[in-house]
């Protein structure tokens, strides 16, 4: 996301970037203002209340974790319920945005967000309480159903859309929702059918790094420069980042031809290519100058750190990939999951919270304030550091402890309801 020449970035706009208008609008600048202002009004409407969805189940990966349940619990929570929950809120307001293109219609939204979170409530209900194959596999079911209508809506907004520069992150969640679809279903079949060796590494491998990893991969280059307030990269062209999401997609199917093939040499390699795209990825983001430091801190640094462990426990999952150990086993998936994409995801939260608020300048200003937390920074970091070196659980457990604390305390400080500007009549939240 970029700003527009002579714009004031992080205005209370559409959270995302201020928008050159279209022909159209400049020929009727009413009807285009009122047009705009309600496409962004009603997408952020939409996103308030999948995020407040999202928040909940993070709160229940915690809860899970805390109880000492099986590993398995938290991580579908986390993963299959918060992050796809945030990542298809986001997505579909990014692609309003980045489109100038029209929101959705609330039903549709409503019933994509419905069909997500049921779905991934009822895989880990129905498998945590032994509720039977029939449970889990509607619950499947209707996961997919909220990932294909997730493509379809996409896909739509971005053809109704008017500013094409977005495409490589709208075609990187097309790809990612493609993945996550066969890791979806191949998870439904080992729970529901019968399993082999190769399939519970190759439904981790295709849910965490297709349908997450290609998201994050798509959204980063552009979503740094929201978060810090500054112009894209220069290098960062629609053709680069077109051939970075193709590069990931391809290593990623190498890496599961190879799992299923039991061919561990080439598994290795293509997890190292794929290391590869990461650090590609982050080489497109925009350096962040002292001044965007000081004003966003921990949000900006967030990103670029998860992203390095990103690539960190891809690259290590490469080694074990070749010498045939376990892929993405507890170790490196915890990391994967907890330094890497959890803190994406709080880096991301802690800029998108206070702009889905709105409010004017002030509250804007205060929200940033609210969230921006040195200590959280710290934390995920810490976290990463000790579940990397096998530390206890104990010692990795208490570090997230504090960060979902604090975390959870500037959360509610921001709240997930739509503020009022200075005079304006109050509006449905």
């Amino acid at each position: 996301m970029t700003a527009a020449p002579g714009a004031t970035p992080g205005r209370d706009t559409g959270g995302s970037m201020p928008e050159r208008p279209t022909s159209r609008e400049r020929a009727t600048p009413a009807s285009g203002a009122r047009g705009a202002a309600d496409r962004v009004r009603l997408s952020h409407a939409q996103t308030r209340t999948t995020m407040r969805v999202a928040l909940a189940f993070i709160v229940a990966a915690a809860l899970a974790g805390a109880a000492g349940t099986a590993r398995w619990l938290p991580l579908h929570l986390f993963l299959a319920g918060a992050m796809m929950l945030a990542i298809s809120g986001v997505s579909l307001m990014l692609t309003v945005t980045w489109s100038a293109a029209p929101a959705p219609p609330d039903r549709w939204a409503t019933a994509q967000r419905t069909l997500l979170a049921a779905g991934a409530a009822g895989v880990a209900v129905g498998r945590h309480a032994e509720l039977g194959d029939a449970v889990v596999g509607v619950a499947a079911v209707a996961y997919l159903g909220g990932l294909a209508l997730l493509a379809g809506l996409l896909a739509v907004t971005a053809r109704r859309g008017v500013e094409r520069r977005f495409d490589p992150a709208v075609a990187a969640y097309l790809t990612a929702l493609a993945f996550g679809t066969v890791g979806v279903g191949l998870g439904a079949w080992m729970a529901v059918v019968t399993q082999s060796v190769w399939m519970r590494p190759a439904h981790v491998t295709i849910n965490v790094l297709g349908l997450v990893g290609l998201v994050a991969g798509g959204t980063l280059p552009y979503f740094a420069s929201t978060v810090g307030r500054s112009k894209m990269a220069p290098h960062a062209s629609r053709r680069r980042l077109f051939v970075s999401v193709v590069g990931q997609a391809t290593t990623l199917v190498v890496a599961v031809v190879a799992l299923a093939a039991d061919a561990p040499v080439l598994a290795g390699i293509a997890f190292g290519g794929y290391a590869l795209g990461i650090l590609a990825v982050l080489e497109s983001l925009p350096r962040p100058t002292r001044r965007q430091l000081q004003w966003a801190g921990p949000r900006v640094l967030a990103l670029w750190a998860g992203g390095l462990w990103w690539a960190v426990a891809v690259a290590a999952t490469a080694l074990d990939a070749a010498a045939d150990r376990v892929v993405l086993g507890d170790r490196w998936l915890v990391v994967l999951v907890v330094a890497g994409y959890a803190q994406i995801l709080w880096g991301s939260l802690a800029y998108l919270l206070p702009m889905l608020r709105g409010g004017g300048h002030q509250r804007l200003s205060e929200g940033f304030a609210s969230t921006r937390s040195w200590l959280g920074l710290g934390a995920a970091n810490v976290a990463g550091l000790s579940a990397a070196t096998d530390q206890p659980v104990a010692v990795t457990a208490t570090v997230v402890a504090v960060w979902v604390l604090d975390s959870a305390w500037r959360a509610a400080r921001v709240g997930t309801a739509r503020a009022d500007r200075p005079g304006e009549a109050p509006a449905p939240r």
